[in-house]
């Protein structure tokens, strides 16, 4: 029987530690709310590159609207989040942070052109591998050793990239497979980069999308607007992009790292599934199994990674 001391104040007047029960609850909310936030962030984020399909808009017209809206939005979250929380959040946090964003900017850019010139179901295969580049780049920069587990599966990424870099050889679209990889190696160069620094970058990848939108901005002067449907464009920059930014932003906050990458893992999965749904844009045989082969090994990194951290008791952060 449960004494009343557990229920109410102590003795000293303060209140009793909850039970294990309670605190077993407790956790189990705690990490269903965040699987909850980061799959929905992943759900949300598969539907980018099939609404820019669906708006049938120009390159230039991309570049410019698309981050315009996103680093207006981003921007906009980022002070109505100081002026009703009270916190400080720079946006670009010093030194480190100007080097991070210059980064970003050569990545969104890299985004946008890799899906002009090669499938976009082979761009979102790709862009998985950052994983494994952000694991190389912890390892030189930061000193951070690959877990066994790592080790043996950047060697099967590898080949499922090749794969797919091999389909784009076969229809002529590996230039643009290229611009995907390195893309992928500049997302994980900026993540390793603020991780190192232990400062907050949650808005720098939206607000550095205005740097290739100032760079596109005549360009985009001279041809005009290049859209057959900008709704779809409009609720992808401005509705989209800073909602799944929000929620996988605020994932780690719930749950492990490992299992906020599952979530990106989920875009990987489900927007090829949206192409070729709407668009009949099959990748070719080749592509799909490099993708199902790079999807695979990640998803065994993620598990072996939360295992690990289950294991060491690191309870997720709340707040």
């Amino acid at each position: 029987m449960t004494s009343a001391s557990n229920h109410g104040p102590s003795a000293t007047g303060g209140m009793a530690a909850p039970s294990p029960l309670t605190a077993t609850m407790d956790s189990r909310a705690q990490t269903a709310t965040g699987l909850a936030v980061v799959g929905a962030g992943g759900v949300v984020l598969s539907f980018d590159i099939p609404l820019i399909e669906l708006s049938e808009s120009g390159f230039w017209t991309v570049l410019c609207l698309r981050g315009i809206m996103t680093s207006v939005v981003a921007l906009l979250i980022w002070a109505a989040d100081r002026m009703l929380r009270g916190r400080n959040i720079p946006l670009i946090p010093g030194r480190i942070g100007a080097l991070v964003t210059f980064i970003f900017c050569f990545a969104n850019a890299g985004f946008v052109l890799s899906i002009y010139l090669t499938n976009p179901a082979n761009v979102v295969f790709i862009l998985a591998f950052n994983p494994v580049f952000a694991a190389l780049f912890g390892w030189l920069i930061a000193g951070e050793r690959p877990s066994r587990t790592t080790l043996l599966v950047i060697p099967v990424t590898i080949v499922g990239v090749a794969m797919i870099i091999g389909s784009g050889l076969e229809t002529g679209n590996w230039i643009g497979d290229l611009v995907a990889l390195a893309t992928a190696c500049l997302i994980a160069l900026a993540l390793t980069l603020a991780r190192r620094s232990r400062q907050d970058f949650r808005y720098t990848s939206a607000i550095a999308a205005i740097g290739p939108s100032i760079v596109a901005l005549p360009f985009f002067a001279g041809t005009g607007l290049e859209s057959e449907t900008f709704g779809w464009l409009f609720l992808n920059g401005a509705v989209v992009i800073p909602l799944a930014m929000i929620l996988l932003a605020a994932g780690p906050l719930f749950v492990p790292a490992p299992l906020v990458s599952l979530a990106y893992l989920l875009e990987t999965v489900f927007a090829p599934i949206w192409l070729w749904i709407l668009f009949g844009d099959r990748p070719t045989n080749l592509a799909l199994c490099g993708g199902a082969l790079i999807v695979a090994a990640l998803l065994v990194q993620s598990l072996a990674s939360l295992a690990r951290s289950n294991s060491n008791g690191a309870p997720a952060k709340l707040g």
